[in-house]
């Protein structure tokens, strides 16, 4: 076994390796050690005198391995290889004396190729993506192989952080000519590969995305997988690069699923210009997807999910890390909220119906990778059931509201908007297809059990009279070894052995025997009768207090019970692949199903936050205009809805904003002092667009949103000790990405630009920077303590500069110290004084160091006249 061993280790360095021995999984050698630390296992080691590699090993019994390897491959980042018996031993019996069992690698699990629905979050994409970069142009694809989507598109250089932060991978698949000799990947590019390459590595891709280097052949676009044989054709048109990247992730697959049939749709090509470039840093700063401490919690996804079904919930985060910029789909997305909104009775039956959806798109997928198990096809049959009554719901509710209308057909969805309407085409599919999914769903309704602990197991899931032979067989089976003739065979034996301690008993793996306590087997061993009838017996196991036998009939009866077990499973297992095989023959217009569910679910959604919060449906165009009248901040609107507000904030103050159409008003200059809201500002007018351009509502009494191509966000820094860069360094590489990036339909937030150096020179800087943006004439929300600006580019900018404050209250009562109140409103003009002693006092600085420092202002304040 050591050699069987080695072999297979030698086939996969870079995995662990999990080696089935019998009931058992083994880690050894290297490996075991390993595993014992991470998975907190009992390290075994054999005697000195075995020094190979099978001397040290760790293992766990093969029920709990999702457990021990989601572990490893989630939680610890390793790549594990899962060797199976794919023999039994009688069959490498059959071989020859001393014959191994064969083992083959039949799963590699790696974070990007799950499909195992106990280490996925249902909630989340578990996207696998590649990268590769030829002419000048990247190519990028993403999958997720538990849902089958397949998306690949092009970037340059500049772009390609916002597209990857897209799909925010869990594996990225890179070609080996990124390393060199072994060394680091981020110290290693070569070749045709850009500078850039070595910051979307180290800062774009996410902290738990494992980098996996696969050799140039995984990235031959002329490549034909199994998993996707019209592949080749479908991608012809498009660039290298991009084919290039398609062809890696589809032999991956292929590597990592052993050539089972993991399924995924042909890729869907998208255009980077069809969506809002985010940039990095405001990917992170805005907290989109996850707050910065990596949670979703206190994130704008979490301020805005109010999905019921987990594919809603995986479309709506795949949306908020794609605002649109195509008007018409926007419309027909806002057109279906607004549908759900005006209609709240509809709306609410609607989403009940919902909660009685199962995550079809992955239940399918287990199904066509094989995997799949009878509780996926329940969830499957159910859930076709459900969307007839979602259909129905609709158009129960388009009769009532065309009531005087003519009786014509396809009446009942004449007043639907598009999106809706195309949702309830996809739920019902075409007149064929249609009755097939039909046909599926009452074929596995009637051959399957309502019990879903019965479902999860290997057999008992058929109904009984489902099948005629398979009822024969488990009426053998499911024999009651209580029943009348074990008593009349235990009369039997006792009257044949001569004892009436003597009794026959029933064990589901050893079947019927005869169990003799020893004191009484030593009685009849002394006894002419008792040995012959004895020695007639198998003795086939002795215990401490009693040993057993068999008899030809006990044998011949457990013979039968073994023949009805092995007949169960293969009849209940036809049953299976033939219901299966139904569900796939319409296996895309389940997943168009599927898609459409989630898509209501998404809709309902916005429709049900927007009457919750009084958000209110955003105007959008072509213009470069972002007029809002009273808008707020979702994230902290929904926190004191929650009650999770920290801080005991009083009611959230509105604000309005108007940056006009260039050359006039397109830049606000935002003054004030620390705590008085500037940074909450910019941050609710970056997140009112994205809802806006991803077909939401929005919370504020009036918006009006010209489409915003890019979205930049420099808010707030911090060192970058592992790439040697300061404060300031960082801030001033999110400045120069926006300078060369932004452009007249962008939108920048810029806070305290120039803070982290002298102050002059962080004055000038600010200055340079706002002329920059004022003659680009982008749309900027220019934060900043820096008064002296106004007089600095006042006039340089004279047209598109408009300079704001957040008001600050004074007040303060005879014979003591001032008190200020932040009133968190956004006035014109500017702020002269920034407050920072008073605010050091309400932080809770000492007061002898709150008075030296009102006395070292006043001093400095004197000095500069």
């Amino acid at each position: 076994m050591v050699a069987q061993y080695l072999a297979r280790k030698k086939e996969y360095p870079d995995c662990m390796l999990l080696f089935q021995v019998g009931d058992f999984y083994e880690f050894f050698g290297d490996d075991a050690r390993q595993a014992a630390h991470l998975l907190n296992l009992a390290l075994t080691r054999k005697t000195k005198k075995t020094q190979h590699v099978l001397s040290e090993m760790c293992g766990f019994p093969i029920g709990s391995v999702d457990t021990f390897v989601e572990k490893l491959v989630m939680h610890h980042g390793v790549k594990v290889a899962i060797c199976n018996q794919v023999e039994s031993a009688s069959s490498a019996r059959k071989k020859g004396y001393n014959s191994l069992v064969d083992r083959q690698v039949v799963r590699i699990v790696t974070p990007g190729s799950l499909v195992e629905d106990t280490m996925l979050t249902p909630k989340e994409n578990n996207y696998l993506a590649s990268l590769f970069f030829d002419r000048g142009t990247w190519g990028l694809a993403w999958a997720d192989l538990s849902t089958g989507e397949f998306v690949s598109t092009t970037s340059t250089s500049d772009k390609l952080s916002s597209a990857i932060l897209r799909c925010s991978p869990k594996e990225v698949l890179l070609p080996s000519s990124l390393i060199e000799n072994g060394c680091e990947e981020t110290k290693s590019l070569q070749v045709n590969m850009p500078q850039e390459a070595v910051t979307i590595l180290e800062t774009v891709l996410p902290d738990t995305c494992m980098k996996t280097f696969r050799p140039a052949a995984s990235f031959i676009p002329q490549k034909v997988s199994s998993g996707c044989q019209t592949c080749s054709v479908a991608i012809k048109t498009l660039a290298l690069s991009e084919q290039a990247a398609i062809s890696a992730i589809l032999d991956y697959v292929d590597f990592t699923h052993r050539g089972s049939r993991a399924l995924i749709r042909l890729p869907l090509h998208v255009e980077s210009s069809d969506h809002m470039i985010i940039d990095m840093s405001a990917w992170r700063g805005l907290e989109l997807a996850k707050s910065l401490s990596g949670s979703k919690a206190s994130s704008l996804l979490q301020a805005i999910d109010s999905t019921i079904t987990p594919g809603g919930s995986r479309l709506l985060a795949a949306h908020l890390a794609s605002p649109l910029m195509n008007l018409e789909i926007l419309e027909r997305r806002l057109n279906a909220v607004s549908y759900f909104y005006e209609q709240e009775r509809l709306l609410q039956r609607m989403r009940k119906q919902l909660a009685e959806v199962f995550d079809m798109e992955r239940n399918i997928q287990r199904l066509s990778i094989g995997v799949g198990t009878p509780k996926d096809l329940k969830n499957v049959a159910s859930t076709i059931d459900e969307a007839i009554k979602l259909i129905d719901l609709v158009k129960a509710n388009e009769r009532l509201r065309h009531s005087r209308l003519p009786d014509l057909p396809g009446k009942e969805l004449l007043g639907l908007p598009k999106l809706l309407e195309e949702c309830c085409n996809d739920l019902t599919a075409n007149e064929q297809q249609g009755e097939n999914i039909k046909r599926a769903s009452e074929e596995i309704h009637r051959a399957l059990k309502d019990d879903y602990a019965s479902l999860n197991s290997k057999t008992g899931f058929v109904r009984v009279g489902y099948s005629p032979k398979l009822d024969k067989w488990q009426a053998i089976l499911q024999h009651d070894p209580r029943a009348s003739e074990k008593q009349g065979l235990q009369a039997k034996y006792r009257e044949l052995v001569g004892s009436t301690r003597l009794r026959v008993a029933f064990q589901t793996e050893k079947g019927y025997f005869l169990d003799i306590p020893h004191d009484e087997n030593a009685k009849l061993l002394k006894t002419d009768r008792g040995r012959r009838e004895l020695e007639k017996l198998t003795l086939f196991q002795s215990l401490k207090n009693s040993v057993r036998y068999r008899s030809e009939e006990l044998q011949q009866l457990n013979h039968e019970l073994a023949e009805a077990a092995v007949e169960v499973e293969r009849v209940e297992n036809n049953i299976f692949a033939s219901l299966r095989d139904q569900v796939l023959i319409v296996r895309n217009e389940l997943q168009s199903m599927a898609h459409a569910i989630s898509q209501i679910d998404v809709v309902c959604s916005h429709a049900q936050v927007a009457l919750d919060r009084n958000f209110t449906r955003p105007l959008l165009d072509g213009s470069c205009e972002l007029h809002v009248k009273d808008g707020r901040h979702a994230v902290v609107e929904a926190a004191h809805l929650r009650g999770s507000n920290s801080r005991g904030m009083r009611a959230f103050v509105p604000n309005s904003l108007h940056l006009a159409e260039a050359p006039v008003g397109s830049c606000w200059l935002l003054t004030g002092p620390n705590m008085g809201g500037k940074s909450t500002f910019l941050r609710q007018n970056a997140h009112l667009v994205i809802l806006a351009q991803i077909g939401s509502f929005v919370p504020a009494k009036f918006a009006r949103v010209g489409l915003v191509d890019k979205l930049f966000c420099r808010v707030g820094s911090a060192d970058d000790v592992a790439a040697d860069k300061s404060t300031f360094m960082v801030e001033m590489q999110e400045t120069s990405t926006i300078l060369t990036q932004a452009t007249s339909r962008s939108l920048v937030l810029m806070d305290e630009v120039g803070r982290g150096t002298a102050v002059n020179d962080g004055i000038a800087i600010a200055g340079a920077v706002l002329e920059a943006l004022c003659a680009r004439q982008t749309r900027t929300l220019f934060a900043t303590h820096f008064t002296a600006l106004i007089d600095l580019v006042g006039e340089t900018c004279k047209n598109e500069l408009r300079p704001y404050r957040m008001e600050v209250l004074e007040h303060q009562m005879e014979g003591q110290a001032i008190h200020l109140v932040f009133s968190h409103r956004v006035v014109k003009g500017l702020a002269f004084q920034s407050y920072g002693i008073n605010t050091a006092a309400l932080a809770g600085c000492p007061p002898s160091v709150i008075s030296r420092a009102t006395e070292l202002l006043d001093k400095l304040t004197a000095s500069s006249g």
